[in-house]
């Protein structure tokens, strides 16, 4: 109802695994008082998110603490535009979720398959951009705010002149990201300029990735910035705290 104080907000993740962020958890390892000895071995218990995303829901719980944020990382590890255009509408057709707050990425994958020979899962820019039209027509329906998340450059996953041509490519990708969230009045978080900008600086070109394409620690802080700094500067979670809540 129209003046209802709102106590809870959904928040969905659509894209890949800088998204997903899998993990290793053994429960001793986080254990400060009882960690493993040095040389020891564990048993992995469980694989877990982290990465920006998990850190960006730890955030918004700790800034306010007095909503419950109904966080769902839809992220998949490998996800071309394709793939993350069937997650979205399976995750419709099955759970019929509404979403105040979504961040949506997707490219890497389209055109790291390219450049890896696989070129049955390389999607060309022309169908990227249908799938990422098609996905931006579709959340809009149901999505109070929608951020459209451009992708990570690619560090040094090749030589030097692939990871150029690589980068070229996938700049291309971003553009058309920015092209298609700005005809569906949605927000665009440019995260390769600061990405680029702070490797350029840190001078170690493999500071920001742990293996060229997924991030270190440093590099999700870097997205995890960016996030927050949308977030505060356009006052999106205030904004949606005065929504009128679903179904009213």
């Amino acid at each position: 109802m129209l003046g209802e104080v709102r106590h809870a907000l959904t928040v969905g993740f659509f894209g890949t695994s800088i998204m997903e962020h899998l993990e290793a958890v053994n429960t001793q390892m986080t254990a400060q008082a009882n960690l493993p000895e040095v040389g020891s071995t564990v048993t992995v218990e469980r694989w877990a998110r982290r990465g920006w995303v998990h850190r960006l829901a730890l955030s918004l719980r700790a800034a306010w603490p007095h909503i419950a944020f109904d966080v769902r990382n839809h992220g998949r590890g490998g996800a071309t535009s394709r793939d993350i255009a069937g997650i979205v509408e399976a995750d419709r057709s099955t759970t019929g979720t509404d979403y105040d707050l979504v961040f949506l990425g997707c490219g890497i994958n389209d055109v790291w398959r390219c450049f890896q020979g696989r070129m049955a899962e390389a999607v060309g820019i022309a169908e990227y951009t249908r799938h990422l039209t098609g996905m931006l027509d579709q959340l809009s329906g149901y999505s109070c705010r929608i951020v459209v998340v451009s992708e990570t450059p690619f560090g040094p996953v090749a030589d030097p002149a692939t990871v150029t041509a690589m980068n070229a490519e996938l700049a291309r990708y971003n553009e058309a990201a920015h092209a298609a969230a700005a005809a569906h009045g949605t927000m665009f978080l440019d995260v390769w300029a600061p990405f680029t900008a702070v490797a350029r600086l840190i001078g170690d070109p493999a500071a920001l990735w742990s293996d060229g394409v997924h991030l270190t620690e440093l590099g999700d802080t870097v997205l995890l910035q960016q996030a927050e700094q949308l977030l505060a500067e356009h006052g999106i979670i205030e904004e949606l705290l005065d929504c009128p809540l679903s179904g009213a």
